[in-house]
This record gives C-alpha cells, sequence and structure tokens, in this order.
C-alpha cells in the first residue's frame, strides 16, 4: 500500500538569503538551499511573478499604484480638496480613506493609497482582488489557477483569513484531509518584522528560530498522520537593512521643481517616480536627478533588461532608484524611518530570496521559476494514486 504522499509550499514574505545562507534552518528537512534572484520592485510584482512565472511587464503589475486617472477608484476623493491639509495628510486620514475606497470598489486585494490626497484620483491600483483565489491575477493564469482547473484537492492560506500563527495552527488540522494533496501558505509577517528589526541581528534570528519551529511542527504531524511530504520553502525579496536617508524632495525643490503645478511624484521610498505633460518639466527632472550621487536613473534599457518596462509610463515617465541601504526621507509615509527595506537593485546581495526544499530535483535561478517547479510537483502528486 502507498502512503499518502502531499506537497506544501510555503512562501515567507522579505525572508532573505543573507539572513538564512549562514545559520541552519531546518536542516535535516529541507536539503536544498539557495539564493533566488528577485526582480525590481516590491512584493506587489514580485508574489504575482512567483505566482504566475511571468515578469511584470508580461502580468503588468509593478509597483503598487500606477498613473491612470480613468480607472482610479480614488476619484471620489475630488470632493475633498476643498479641506485643510491638516485634515487631509496624516496616517489617520489616509487609513479612513482607503477604507472607505476598498468598500466603494469591493476589492478584495492589498490596497493603500500614499500620495498626497489632492492627487490619489489620479492613481489606479494594481491589486484590487485577492491574488490567492483562483481569478485574482486579471488577464492571466496563476498557480491557484491552476490547482482549480486541475480539480486537484487543495488548500491555500494567506493574510486575508489568517495570521502566521492562525495558519500554521490551521494547516496542522487541515492535514487530517486525507483527500488533500496540496496546500499552499502565504507568511507575511516576517516582512513587517524586518522593517522594524533589521539592525537586530538577535531578534531576527529568534524570529527565524520561530519560523523554523513552525516549519517543523508541520512535517512532523504530516509524518505522524503517515503521510510523505515534499516541502518547499520560499521567499519573495529578501531585505536590507537601512545605512542611510537621502532628501530628494528637498534636491528637487532646490532645484525648482513644483511637485504641486509641474509634475505628479510618488515616492516609493526606494524608489521615485514621475509624471508631467511637459517634455521640459520631464528633461529637467532628469537632469537633476543624473547628478545625483544617492541613486540611479533608469533608463529604458535598464527597465527592458529588467523586465519592468511599460511603454505607456504608467508606472513612471521618469524613474529615480536609490543605493542599496538608503531610503528617501522625509517621504510621503510620514516620520516613521524603517530599519530594513526591500525594493533595491536585484543585483543587490540583501534582494535575493530564499529557496529551500526536501528535494534537490529543482535548481532555479530567478522567483519567476518557482512557477514551474510548483506546476510540475502539481503535476506529479495529481498523477499519484495512493491508498
Amino acid at each position: 500500500m502507498n502512503r499518502r504522499e502531499i506537497v506544501i509550499f510555503i512562501l515567507i514574505d522579505a525572508m532573505g538569503w543573507e539572513w538564512l545562507k549562514n545559520r541552519q534552518f531546518v536542516d535535516d528537512v529541507l536539503v536544498h538551499k539557495q539564493p533566488v534572484k528577485t526582480i525590481l520592485g516590491f512584493s506587489s510584482a514580485a508574489i504575482p511573478s512567483i505566482l504566475t512565472g511571468k515578469f511584470p511587464e508580461e502580468h503588468g503589475r509593478w509597483n503598487l499604484l500606477y498613473y491612470n486617472s480613468l480607472t482610479s477608484p480614488f476619484r471620489w476623493t475630488r470632493w475633498l480638496h476643498f479641506l485643510p491639509n491638516f485634515l487631509l495628510e496624516n496616517r489617520v486620514s489616509r487609513k479612513l480613506i482607503t477604507v472607505i475606497t476598498k468598500k466603494l470598489v469591493k476589492a478584495e486585494g492589498y490596497f493603500s493609497g500614499y500620495v498626497p490626497t489632492n492627487k490619489l484620483h489620479l492613481f489606479d491600483i494594481c491589486e484590487k482582488y485577492n491574488i490567492y483565489k483562483p481569478g485574482g491575477i486579471e488577464g492571466t493564469k496563476s498557480i491557484i489557477d491552476y490547482l482549480a482547473d486541475c480539480e486537484v484537492p487543495h488548500k491555500v492560506y494567506s493574510y486575508h483569513d489568517y495570521s502566521d500563527a492562525e495558519t500554521f495552527s490551521t494547516l496542522k488540522e487541515d492535514l487530517k484531509d486525507e483527500r488533500c494533496k496540496v496546500y499552499f501558505a502565504y507568511l507575511p509577517e516576517l516582512d513587517a518584522f524586518l522593517h522594524m528589526n533589521a539592525d537586530k541581528r538577535d531578534e531576527v534570528d529568534k524570529k527565524l528560530d520561530w519560523y523554523e519551529g513552525n516549519i517543523r511542527s508541520v512535517k512532523n504531524e504530516a509524518e505522524a498522520l503517515g503521510a510523505n511530504i515534499r516541502l518547499f520553502v520560499f521567499s519573495d525579496h529578501g531585505m536590507a537593512p537601512i545605512t542611510g536617508h537621502f532628501d530628494l524632495i528637498g534636491l528637487l525643490r532646490r532645484n525648482n521643481i513644483d511637485m504641486d503645478k509641474d509634475c505628479t511624484a510618488v515616492f516609493d521610498s526606494t524608489m521615485a517616480r514621475f509624471w508631467s505633460s511637459s517634455p521640459e518639466v520631464l528633461d529637467h527632472i532628469r537632469g537633476v536627478l543624473s547628478s545625483c550621487s544617492a541613486g540611479e536613473l533608469l533608463s529604458d534599457e535598464a527597465l527592458r533588461d529588467m523586465r519592468v518596462y511599460f511603454d505607456d509610463g504608467r508606472y513612471g515617465q521618469v524613474i529615480f532608484l536609490m543605493k542599496p541601504g538608503t531610503l528617501i526621507y522625509p517621504n510621503l509615509f510620514g516620520a516613521h524611518k524603517p530599519k530594513g527595506m526591500h525594493g533595491f537593485h536585484p543585483d543587490d546581495k540583501h534582494s535575493y530570496g530564499s529557496y529551500l526544499a526536501s528535494v534537490s530535483t529543482y535548481k532555479p535561478d530567478l522567483i519567476t521559476d518557482l512557477y514551474q517547479i510548483m506546476r510540475d510537483e502539481i503535476d506529479r502528486i495529481s498523477k499519484r494514486k495512493d491508498g
């Protein structure tokens, strides 16, 4: 009699290779470990790339906000412009605007508006729906769609329903369902922890110990139930400790760039993006940024090489990327100064994600390779007869 076999995929946000490479992490089970290269951007781009096996230029998702006033879910905020700035430009009001907008458009995805309120109506958001459900990534198929299409008994866990601790406890309970063959869990809380504690190696190791213990507990529970387990643990990107800050907004203002009248700008912590109807203004911005040593003005060629080029400029007509470890500050996120950040150049050592597996079958180079690994494992287990 064949023992029941299951496959578990665990995506831990921001579990970078630099944090794992010199420590144990379920070494007796996860026998294959390696770095995996991420893409330029944040989780809003990296996770869809993992789930689809495609690059942002293909699946259409890069930074969270993109320029499109015609489809903006924030169009209603134009009626708020008569209010004074002190009522609109604070964390409470922005949170309230986000909550109201989500309800108005019935959005399920990760949703945030972090540009000045008087510019919000110009932007759409790339993740309106729950990407961990079938159909969640509009215009392309994800591994979640593939599981549904194959009719493989499976369960999916994400922050939409569970905390990380609840995901582990629920997954262990769900292992008792002998029909289920595939489990996929997305765990986001390490990302938030590293943002606050990337300067405290001991605390980070304790947090990683917690994830290691829970993964081992899942493995032990599966074996106690008589199942063979194939386990895959991976991340979307790493997390760089912050070593400095640069006042990019101040630099632009000192060079007579009025971001209220001349252009629209978004500052994504590690990246600044600009739009203007005036070619002269855009050229002036390029001239200022090209001489700024705190980062790099990204050419169209560089964006194409990284597979994040959009010819309509929706994600930025001019894009400036900060040097690894340096944040734009002040910025539009308030007075908070994180200790760690991602979204730097993919070649930086702290940008690399991690791939760990209980089998040595696969050796992915890029996070986009993880889709095919999951698909191959789903195909393999769907053909297997247990019992």
